[in-house]
């Protein structure tokens, strides 16, 4: 009988071309299909509830299989992470209704971009926090991102040639926060459109460097032109 598994990813994307499979290119789904096919002898198609991007990283990312084979849900986890490289740990897996399907049972998806905002780059942080040596205005910042709240079509921070069927998205929490040199922007939505996430940090930070007016990311946000939005 087929089983449909939950599980429950931890990855530094440091290295992959994002998580979606793509020939040629090292991938997340990938690697974990090929350590699913060496522990289950199957060959599975792996669907994940994000298609995170190059550089990416997930603390908690769901994906789900179908499996005929038996082994328990307990053993799953350390049986892949046998297969998988160090960036990429297997936290969690259980068996779930056949109905479930990670990328549309989701209710929702919460991303944080992590910024070092000193003079001088990290060693140890340079592939999980962006390095902006300049000050940030971060006032002037949390003044923009309130525009970002709410239900609506997001068209100028998704991009070009993206092919979703629709732009509108709820966007249930958007902040920024300091701590020390470390400044982190969190976003939770019902779901984000392809570069999404960093066409909205990168309009951000134009405004705390004082290129942009805090009004103008609702502006930009109305007028659905992602030509205005970024740098990407």
């Amino acid at each position: 009988m087929s089983r449909n598994i939950k599980l429950t990813i931890e990855y530094d994307g440091t290295g992959f071309s994002g998580w979606q499979r793509l020939k040629g290119r090292p991938s997340i789904q990938a690697e974990i299909e090929r350590a699913i096919q060496a522990v289950t002898k199957e060959k599975v198609n792996l669907i994940g509830a994000g298609r995170t991007d190059a550089g990416v990283h997930a603390l908690g990312q769901a994906a789900n299989f179908t499996t005929e084979g038996r082994v328990t849900v307990d053993r799953i986890p350390p049986a892949l992470n046998h297969h998988l490289p160090p960036s990429i740990r297997i936290l969690d897996a259980v068996e779930v209704d056949a109905a479930f399907h990670a990328r549309y049972s989701a209710t929702g998806r919460t991303y944080r971009y992590a910024i070092l905002n000193r003079l001088a780059p990290s060693a140890i942080l340079r592939a999980h926090a962006v390095h902006i040596p300049k000050p940030i205005d971060l006032n002037a910042v949390a003044e923009a991102i309130d525009a970002l709240r709410g239900t609506h079509a997001f068209t100028a921070f998704r991009a070009t040639g993206s092919g979703e069927r629709t732009t509108v998205c709820t966007m249930r929490r958007a902040d920024v926060a300091h701590s020390g040199d470390m400044v982190i922007f969190t976003f939770e939505a019902d779901r984000f459109l392809r570069h999404m996430v960093r066409l909205i940090v990168g309009t951000l930070l134009r405004v705390g460097e004082g290129k942009l007016a805090p009004e103008t990311v609702g502006e930009i946000l109305a007028s659905e032109d992602n030509h205005r939005a970024g740098p990407r």
